[in-house]
């Protein structure tokens, strides 16, 4: 790997500055202070600062210092990453303006670094991955510089203690929206964030997820780390958009539990000192797909049981076909990659060949090509069905449970009541449901 190609994947380590973390101790209070003064004096305005438009300064100076500050521990190569638009800052804490304005003071006193975003082909592909030949909007990228760490360090914060002196607040935009998919270079990327438009559905939706993270925040999780959840909804660029397309939960973060493998999950997760079960939805998006259609779930245990075909096919099969809305022609080269590092041999099993197989053993997917159900109906489905069984765990058993987006996390002795509520939540949708339950070993 040359110095360029170094450079580029460290750029790629990037954490999102989302403007969630707060000043928890005295020092990092200090040091804000200390920081805010410094590019104030060497700020030229012609007017003073209304206090509102102060108060909003300072704010901003505290939570980009916080975000650029945890990045210097969490993080090797320091960096964060801030898409600039003017729909990015939709109902957050920051403003464009500020964070411009913040940034822009900071880089020119020298403790922060940029290195410029924007939509363009790759500079330092070597050619021989071609997934990496394009960055579809990499957006600008800041890190601390070795003044702003000398500063830090003369108010005794320093990056291996970082997480004494910050604390992540629980999200306030909790409810996202999100263009269509859009294929790049073969590659389906997320569609755009979009700017939301407040409404009496926005505000429901709001209030029913800070509801959850507010229950949340005050249980003791262990080895793992929860940050709050927004939830995402997807083609909200359609015109009979009416958000009822996607609407998964996320825990924002790279540290963030649903990050972690379900080993690690499963292995050494707490909940209130409790060791932890998952709960899990078989086959959610086909037993979803059989309701919508007004089909019972089949009698076979396995809903991806295919004679002859390793499972693991069957469900890489059945996921891309959801994903595309149509029978796939050629496996997506991460996945085939995926199956055949799993020990599975991919002779001869085209996508095509495989695609037949599958439709026959499980006829309902026929109807693919002819039905308007798509990705974005069952992933509605499906957040539909956990939230509400999170609800009714919340208030009726004050059982804690995090979504892992297709089943629950809750502590083990609440185990076979999650897994009751789950199939209770997708009956109440005239959905049908099998879980399957993983405790710690």
């Amino acid at each position: 790997m040359n110095q360029s190609q170094e450079i580029f994947e460290e750029l790629n380590k990037a954490i999102h500055m989302g403007f969630q973390r707060r000043n928890k101790s005295m020092e990092s209070k200090n040091l804000c202070v200390t920081i805010t003064n410094h590019i104030l004096n060497i700020e030229t305005r012609r007017r003073s600062r209304k206090l509102k438009d102060t108060l909003s300064f300072k704010l901003g100076v505290e939570l980009i210092l916080a975000d650029l500050m945890v990045a210097s521990n969490i993080v090797e190569s320091r960096w964060v990453y801030r898409p600039s638009g003017n729909d990015r800052f939709s109902n957050e804490l920051v403003k464009r303006v500020t964070f411009k304005k913040v940034i822009n003071l900071m880089e020119a006193a020298g403790l922060v670094e940029r290195a410029k975003g924007g939509n363009h082909s790759n500079p330092f592909h070597n050619g021989e991955d071609k997934s990496k030949a394009f960055n579809p909007g990499l957006a600008t990228r800041f890190r601390v510089t070795e003044l702003l760490l000398l500063i830090a360090a003369t108010h005794g914060i320093e990056p291996e203690n970082i997480p004494q002196h910050y604390l992540r607040a629980l999200p306030t935009n909790v409810i996202k929206k999100r263009a269509s998919p859009i294929t790049q270079q073969g590659r389906r990327v997320n569609g755009r964030v979009m700017s939301v438009v407040r409404s009496d559905e926005h505000e429901s939706l709001a209030r029913d997820v800070k509801v959850i993270n507010r229950y949340l925040d005050k249980q003791h999780l262990e080895n793992a780390v929860f940050s709050g959840y927004y939830r995402s909804f997807n083609m909200g660029d359609e015109p009979s958009f009416n958000w009822d397309k996607g609407g998964r939960l996320y825990s924002p973060g790279k540290d963030s539990y649903q990050k972690l493998k379900k080993e690690q999950r499963l292995n050494t997760m707490r909940i209130n000192h409790e060791p932890v079960a998952e709960v899990d939805i078989n086959a959610s998006y086909l037993s979803i797909f059989y309701g919508m259609n007004g089909r019972g779930l089949p009698t076979k245990e396995d809903l991806y049981k295919v004679p002859g075909l390793h499972r693991d096919i069957v469900k890489a099969w059945i996921h891309s076909a959801f994903g595309k809305g149509t029978y796939p022609t050629r496996w997506p080269s991460e996945t085939k990659a995926k199956l055949i590092a799993n020990g599975i041999c991919m002779d001869k099993l085209t996508m095509t060949k495989v695609g037949s197989r599958v439709c026959d053993a499980i006829p309902i997917l026929k109807l693919l090509d002819t039905s308007k159900i798509t990705w974005a109906d069952l992933m509605y489905q499906e957040s539909r069905a956990v939230i509400s069984a999170m609800d009714s765990l919340r208030e009726n058993f004050n059982i804690p449970a995090y979504s892992m987006h297709d089943g629950l996390i809750v502590p083990v002795s609440g185990k076979q009541i999650a897994a009751n509520e789950i199939m209770r939540a997708f009956d109440d949708l005239g959905l049908e449901c099998r879980v399957k339950i993983e405790a710690q070993t």
